[in-house]
């Protein structure tokens, strides 16, 4: 008989590759130590202003769109609308209705062409919506910061009831076409169309 002869291999206690129980219960280790990490992480992170992040993109999307369609009324029309309906009304059908409310915020778009946000001495148009406390769990001063850190990201969303807003100028000034202001329960976040 030849030694060293490959027909007689011996087990020296090496195998190659993990069992299918051993893979199973790494894998179900790995779950365990995820959903663990998973609920702490979710004890840091601030779902609530996330949420209101989110309602908030979604008001500047429709001011967008408002502001879209009140320069396609101007270009068919040969005028500017007046009222927020001439947007969606029969004989022009810009808007096949108007952005509805939303509710966590407030009642819904107006356009208001009789106030001088600017300071200019001349009334501007502008596209607002009035911010109120529709729920208790919800704060009209938290979707003011909110709306005002997006436009400038050094501003803090941390607020406490009854905080101010400053005035419509200097909100204007500070942070231009698009800003929110106010006090109490009368704050409004504006768009400017056209500042005059």
């Amino acid at each position: 008989m030849i030694q060293g002869s490959s027909m007689t291999r011996s087990h020296n206690g090496m195998r190659n590759g993990i069992s299918l129980v051993e893979m199973m219960i790494a894998v179900i280790l790995f779950g365990v130590i995820s959903i663990v990490g998973f609920k702490y992480s979710k004890n840091y992170y601030n779902t609530d202003l996330s949420a209101k992040k989110a309602r908030v993109a979604s008001l500047v999307e429709q001011a967008s769109q408002l502001s879209n369609a009140y320069d396609i009324y101007q270009v068919q029309m040969g005028t500017s609308p007046t009222l927020i309906t001439d947007l969606n009304a029969t004989n022009t059908a810009i808007l096949t209705a108007i952005p509805s409310a939303i509710t966590e915020i407030g009642a819904g778009w107006t356009l208001d062409t009789a106030t001088d946000y600017a300071a200019s001495a001349a009334l501007d148009i502008a596209f607002t919506f009035a911010v109120t406390d529709v729920t208790p769990s919800t704060s009209n001063e938290d979707y003011c910061a909110v709306f005002n850190n997006m436009i400038d990201t050094s501003l803090s969303v941390i607020t406490t009831d009854g905080q101010s807003f400053d005035t419509a100028p200097n909100q204007y000034a500070a942070l231009g076409d698009a800003f929110c202001y106010g006090a109490g329960a009368s704050m409004t976040v504006v768009f400017i169309k056209e500042a005059n």
